[in-house]
């Protein structure tokens, strides 16, 4: 059976002339007392940096849908305005009336599965608003 002598803890005020005597002792080091301030501030720089790195990725995402939005605008191609559909309405399963707006006029369309017909053109004049799109009926 082999006898192994407790290990006394000594602080590390102790003199080292008690470790020569040729006891075998383990020097523990004191934890140094923390400042309440220094901890407070820790913890504020800590949320602080949270808080910026939130800012952050919520900008980013702000950014990323402006520039999306931005892509997914219809823009004119060769001269010519996008379409705009203006209003749909369901007359059946598969059939509807639609208003349409290309440049300066307005169409109403008939669609159905397997086919679209014109019903009326209109042609708008300069500054002329749809009272559908103002919200009017």
């Amino acid at each position: 059976m082999n006898e192994t002598a407790a290990t006394p803890l000594l602080p590390a005020s102790e003199p080292a002339s008690l470790l020569a005597s040729g006891t075998t002792a383990a020097i523990v080091q004191e934890p140094a007392p923390v400042a309440a301030g220094a901890a407070d501030t820790k913890l504020w720089s800590s949320f602080l940096v949270s808080l910026l790195a939130l800012a952050f990725v919520l900008g980013l995402a702000w950014l990323l849908l402006r520039l999306f939005k931005r892509a997914m605008t219809p823009r004119a191609v060769n001269g010519q305005m996008p379409v705009n559909v203006l209003q749909a309405v369901a007359l059946g399963g598969r059939e509807r009336l639609v208003i349409v707006r290309q440049g300066d006029h307005e169409y109403v369309l008939g669609v159905t599965a397997t086919s679209v017909n014109l019903i009326d053109k209109r042609a708008l004049g300069a500054g002329e608003r749809s009272s559908i799109e103002d919200g009017k009926d």
